[in-house]
C-alpha cells in the first residue's frame, strides 16, 4: 500500500511537473494505476490512488501549480475505470467501448466546466487550447532550426488550421481516448502476464477484427463531405477519422499476428512500430491493410487455411 502510494504520487508530480516528461508519459499514467488496483485490490487501490491524488494536488497547489490538478484527475479517473473494467472481464469490445467513452466524456464534461466558469463558449475554450499548441509547435520549430518558409507558411495558415482542429476535435479526442485504452491494456497485460490470476481475459487481440457493417458507415461518411453542408462536412469528416482508427487498430492486429507467427525478433517488432508512430505514409498503410483485411483475410493467408483464425 505505502509503494503504491509513493509511486502513484510521483508518477503523477512527474506527469504535472516535468514539461518534457509529463506529454510524454501521460499517455501511459493510467498503467501504474490499473497494475496497483489489481495488486491492492479495488478498495486497497482506490485509496492508494485517493491518497497519491491528494498529496501530488496539495504539492501541486504550494508550488502554485493548481492549473494542473485537472489533468491529475482526467487521468486518475481514467486508471480507475480501466481497471474496474478490466476487473469486470468484458469482451474486448465492451471494455474499449465503456472505457473510451468514459474518457471521451470525462474530457468533455471537463471542457463544459472550464467553459461554464469562465463563461466562454466551449469552442472559445478549444480554439485557445489549439493556438496554445500551434504557438507552442511554432517554437519549437524555430528552436529546431526548420526552414523560414515552413515556419512562415504554418504563420500564415495558422487561423485555417486551428479552424479544422477545432471541427475535427471531437474525433481527435474520441481516438485518443480509444489509443489510450488501448496502449494501457496492451501493457498492463504485458506487465501481469506472469502473475495468471490478474490477467484480463481479453483472449488473442492479434485476430480482432472491426464489425463488417463499418465499411458502410466509412462509405456513408465519405459520402457526406462531398454534401454542400458545412455541419454534415463536419460530421461526416468526424466519422471518418474514428473509422480509420478503427481500420488502424485492426491493421495493427494484422501485423502483430504476421509478427508471431514469423516469429519475429522484438527488437524488429519495436522498429516497426516505431516507424509507424513517426512516418504517416506508414500509418495510411496498416489502415488499409485494416479495411482490405474484409475482403483478403490477411490472416487467413499468414497462417494458411486450416489455421485461419475464426
Amino acid at each position: 500500500m505505502i509503494r503504491g502510494i509513493v509511486f502513484l504520487t510521483l508518477t503523477l508530480l512527474i506527469v504535472a511537473l516535468i514539461p518534457f516528461v509529463g506529454p510524454v508519459v501521460i499517455v501511459m499514467t493510467p498503467l501504474p494505476i490499473v497494475y496497483f488496483f489489481s495488486r491492492l485490490g479495488r478498495v486497497g487501490g482506490a485509496a492508494a490512488l485517493a491518497v497519491a491524488f491528494f498529496t501530488a494536488s496539495a504539492l501541486l497547489g504550494l508550488m502554485g501549480q493548481s492549473a494542473s490538478i485537472t489533468v491529475l484527475a482526467m487521468i486518475c479517473f481514467t486508471g480507475a475505470v480501466l481497471a474496474e473494467v478490466l476487473h469486470r472481464r468484458y469482451s474486448v469490445e465492451k471494455t474499449f467501448l465503456i472505457a473510451s467513452l468514459a474518457v471521451f466524456f470525462c474530457g468533455a464534461g471537463v471542457v463544459l466546466a472550464v467553459s461554464f466558469l469562465s463563461n466562454a463558449a466551449p469552442w472559445h475554450i478549444l480554439q485557445h487550447y489549439v493556438q496554445g499548441i500551434m504557438d507552442e509547435h511554432l517554437r519549437l520549430s524555430e528552436q529546431l532550426s526548420i526552414s523560414a518558409d515552413q515556419i512562415a507558411l504554418i504563420r500564415e495558415n495558422t487561423r485555417e488550421i486551428t479552424e479544422f482542429f477545432i471541427v475535427v476535435f471531437p474525433a481527435l479526442a474520441l481516438s485518443g481516448a480509444v489509443l489510450t485504452v488501448w496502449m494501457n491494456v496492451l501493457a498492463v497485460r504485458s506487465l501481469l502476464r506472469r502473475q495468471g490470476d490478474g490477467l484480463p481475459a481479453l483472449g488473442d487481440l492479434s485476430l480482432w477484427k472491426a464489425p463488417e457493417g463499418l465499411v458502410w458507415v466509412l462509405i456513408a461518411a465519405g459520402v457526406t463531405m462531398l454534401l454542400p453542408f458545412d455541419v454534415i462536412d463536419s460530421i461526416g469528416l468526424n466519422i471518418l477519422i474514428v473509422c480509420c482508427l478503427l481500420y488502424l487498430l485492426q491493421g495493427l492486429a494484422i501485423v502483430s499476428f504476421f509478427f508471431q507467427r514469423k516469429r519475429v525478433p522484438p527488437l524488429l517488432r519495436w522498429l516497426f512500430y516505431l516507424l509507424i508512430a513517426v512516418q504517416q505514409y506508414m500509418v495510411i498503410l496498416v489502415i488499409a491493410f485494416g479495411l482490405f483485411d474484409l475482403w483478403v483475410d490477411f490472416r487467413k493467408r499468414i497462417a494458411g487455411v486450416k489455421d485461419a483464425p475464426a
